[in-house]
């Protein structure tokens, strides 16, 4: 029973992990509360709690060796739950901004150690398991608390926010049910010493292909949330914002179900799971760019859902490959960086694209983004040696 609650103990942090999207619902009410800002940088409150997570993610050692993981977890959460008071204060853009900043510093000092606590105390395939699951409490929190910030947000659209008081229950079963443990987490055999000295500061350039395709794939992720709106609004579909909220939790379920499909897919199709989530994609994309109905546009959605999580298990399940000559931190850290960054530009991105295609519409830049996904499924089959996991 105690071995029971330390897994969900550790598990219940990752619940909090992608919650930054959850009060994606409020970006129509950003736009008419913070006049006189681009929609770039209306839509870069939702998406900058990645360049804080980032960052923390990178200091995050530092501060474990000084504080210990599970104090430097508390922390993290005291600091989620302290955002929410800032967020209710705001009442102009720079603040509301400081306090989505306030909230990835707390995210990130979970980020890296939510992956690092399991290794600590579980090994062999019970470590893998968690890992697997880890994943789906990750895609489970997006989808409850996206949920739960709807129904707030009804009630006052500032309201939405206190959805990010789930950080206390978390936090009070971390305390009572993790032991504290040392920073290091264990001594590594003189082997992996060793590889991992030689490789500890050299950067990874080798995975750079695997990182642009996770900044791709999280960058469209993020556009389904960030953008729907007003793909919504440029073909006249009728929709409220319940039925929007809806989606957005629909697309972190479905993020979740895709998730635990992994496994199943992996093992049948092997590299081809990566072309059928490249592919599908795509398909989203374009099917989103073409939406004549609500009902093609939720189809749309829901096959973004389960198509990135396809990709992004399958590009995190090279890191083995891709650590032969470099440090697993080191690739590791390189490709969750390459996920922040393609979250964090976003809204520049798709600005981009449009500014690109000569002021196109969301659509357009969803076709944009349908056609590169294309490209990166040719580009993969091309080079299928260097996008294998064996």
């Amino acid at each position: 029973m105690q071995r029971l609650c330390l897994k969900f103990a550790i598990l219940s942090v990752s619940l909090l992990l992608t919650s930054a999207y959850a009060v994606s619902i409020c970006i129509p009410v950003f736009t008419e509360q913070f006049t006189g800002y681009s929609a770039s940088s209306i839509e870069m409150l939702i998406t900058i709690p990645a360049f804080s997570v980032m960052v923390m993610m990178l200091l995050s050692d530092f501060i474990a060796s000084k504080l210990g993981k599970k104090r430097t977890v508390m922390l993290g959460l005291i600091i989620v739950c302290a955002s929410v008071f800032l967020s209710l204060a705001a009442t102009s853009y720079p603040m509301m901004l400081i306090s989505r900043i306030v909230l990835g510093i707390g995210l990130g000092l979970c980020n890296a150690l939510a992956v690092s606590l399991i290794a600590d105390f579980f090994t062999g395939n019970e470590c893998a398991t968690m890992m697997g699951v880890r994943n789906a409490f990750e895609g489970l929190g997006q989808s409850l608390l996206t949920y739960v910030a709807g129904l707030l947000f009804v009630t006052g659209w500032s309201n939405a926010f206190y959805v990010y008081f789930a950080a206390l229950p978390i936090l009070v079963i971390f305390a009572l049910f993790v032991p504290s443990v040392t920073p290091e987490g264990g001594a590594p055999a003189p082997a992996e010493e060793k590889a991992e000295s030689r490789g500890e500061r050299r950067l990874p350039w080798h995975a750079l292909p695997q990182c642009l395709i996770l900044m791709f794939t999280v960058l469209v992720s993020v556009g389904f949330y960030v953008k729907l709106f007003d793909v919504i609004g440029e073909k006249s579909l009728n929709a409220d914002p319940e039925y929007v909220n809806n989606l957005f939790t629909a697309l972190a379920f479905c993020s979740m179900a895709g998730g635990c499909a992994f496994g199943f897919l992996y093992a049948r199709m092997k590299f081809y799971s990566l072309q059928l989530g490249l592919i599908a994609t795509a398909l989203s994309c374009l099917l989103l760019a073409f939406s004549p109905s609500m009902t093609v546009l939720t189809i749309a959605c829901v096959l973004n859902g389960l198509a990135y999580p396809i990709i992004i298990s399958y590009m995190f399940n090279m890191i083995g490959r891709l650590s032969v000559n470099a440090s697993t931190v080191m690739v590791t850290s390189f490709m969750l960086i390459g996920c922040n960054v393609g979250a964090m530009v976003t809204p520049w991105g798709f600005s981009l694209m449009s500014t690109l295609s000569g002021g196109g519409s969301a659509a357009l830049c969803f076709i944009i983004c349908g056609v590169i996904f294309l490209a990166l499924a040719l580009l993969a089959m091309v080079r299928r040696a260097s996008f294998t996991c064996d």
